[in-house]
């Protein structure tokens, strides 16, 4: 005659049913714990079975830091520039919360493209991660190749409504993102809702197409073992910024640095890399 089974067996077999968000852990790409993992176990199943699933894909691949050589040139700028009237930057360790450097970091700042990651975060907000294919490959194309025709679709899918409804819930600082009005403040903040997967839907794609971004400077003097890095870049007349986030060591960061008065004249990679190397050098590495 068999034996029924214990009450142990009978939990064991119970546990190995449980779905994964059940489970009591899980780890970021850096080694920081997630709210039990849950959060991030529901983005990664949003990001299968609502993106991938809509057949959006990405067109480039992800890249890190390129370890371009810190030249003295470069150390010279970053010093004399770093109390620069024209710059506004914030340095995060997203982990800990604390502000590692911070200078006119609530200034309002004309975002050139900055506001497109965040108007693409409005949107799967308003969607509850159930954007059309359309809608997903416009988010793709604001994020990696920064495209202005997508930039325009997006926006004219959000109001006021959504934007004050989307910093309220997510606590975020003064900003006018469809006015595109930023501080490096809020650009902080934002990508540590990302990182963290503290954004309730759409986490995991914006993670994953701002590693895309094809244009940013500050990456070419990240060291090469930095390979977990995205961000954002915005231009236009006067204004260029960058920002960043990026795993050094198990800890995830955030670098924002935007400027004004031609700060960056023609668009030279010199002055915005040596600030985004030098904010890395000082207070990261």
């Amino acid at each position: 005659m068999s034996m029924l089974p214990t009450r142990r067996e009978c939990l064991r077999r119970l546990t190995a049913l449980l779905p994964p968000l059940a489970l009591p852990a899980c780890v970021s790409p850096g080694g920081v714990l997630v709210d039990g993992g849950t959060r991030r176990n529901a983005a990664k199943w949003e990001f299968h079975e609502r993106f991938l699933a809509s057949g959006a894909r990405f067109r480039y691949h992800p890249y890190g830091g390129q370890g371009r050589a810190w030249t003295a040139q470069m150390e010279h700028f970053y010093r004399t520039h770093r109390r620069d009237a024209r710059v506004g930057y914030a340095v995060k360790n997203l982990h800990t919360g604390q502000y590692l450097a911070e200078y006119q970091a609530d200034r309002l700042f004309f975002g050139g493209s900055m506001p497109k990651p965040p108007i693409a975060a409005m949107l799967l907000e308003k969607r509850q991660g159930a954007c059309s294919y359309e809608e997903f490959m416009h988010i793709v194309y604001v994020c990696d190749k920064s495209l202005n025709s997508s930039w325009m679709v997006l926006h004219s899918l959000l109001d006021g409504h959504d934007e004050a409804a989307f910093r309220w819930k997510y606590h975020l600082p003064v900003s006018h993102i469809l006015a595109n009005q930023l501080s490096p403040r809020f650009y902080a903040e934002f990508f540590e809702r990302c990182v963290n997967y503290r954004l309730d839907h759409g986490c995991e794609l914006l993670l994953e197409a701002m590693r895309r971004d094809q244009y940013g400077f500050g990456r070419l003097y990240l060291p090469r073992h930095i390979t977990y890095a995205g961000g954002k870049t915005g231009n236009y007349g006067e204004w260029d910024h960058e920002a960043l986030f990026f795993y050094h060591g198990t800890t995830p960061y955030a670098v924002t640095l935007f400027t004004r008065g031609d700060f960056s004249p023609g668009k030279m990679n010199l002055p915005l890399g040596a600030m985004m190397g030098g904010l890395f050098r000082e207070y990261i590495a």
